[in-house]
């Protein structure tokens, strides 16, 4: 139960993140494409950290990092389509639209984060 309130508490920080990169490059006229992709570099690297050591409580390493890399880059198309939905066919500003593709993402972020940090179990045979 700590870590489904520790990950909640941790993903709040990183959208709250998100959105403020994401809206605020719209707001400077930047498309969201790129806009993304900096909150991507950014908010990866500190939901790692803090997913890592608070949620799942598991030391940093190398390798879990590249897996959480590879777990959230899924993000990237999948909310380049959600925000194209909401703003682009729906209409939405921005300040509506990435909000809302932010939240259809949370149950898919949180598998993955668990995937990627937790350790694996090895199958004797």
């Amino acid at each position: 139960m700590r870590s489904f309130f520790a990950y909640g508490f941790v993903s709040m920080i990183c959208v709250v993140l998100h959105n403020l990169i994401v809206i605020g490059g719209d707001i400077l006229g930047f498309p969201y494409f790129g806009s993304i992709l900096v909150s991507f570099s950014f908010v990866t690297t500190v939901g790692y950290v803090l997913q890592s050591l608070f949620t799942f409580d598991e030391a940093l390493g190398a390798r879990r990092f590249m897996r959480y890399l590879l777990a959230m880059s899924t993000n990237i198309p999948l909310v380049l389509i959600a925000i194209w939905i909401w703003h682009d066919v729906v209409g939405l500003a921005m300040f509506w639209a990435s909000p809302i593709a932010t939240i259809c993402m949370i149950a898919v972020n949180f598998v993955l984060s668990r995937w990627a940090i937790r350790p694996q179990a090895t199958r004797m045979i």
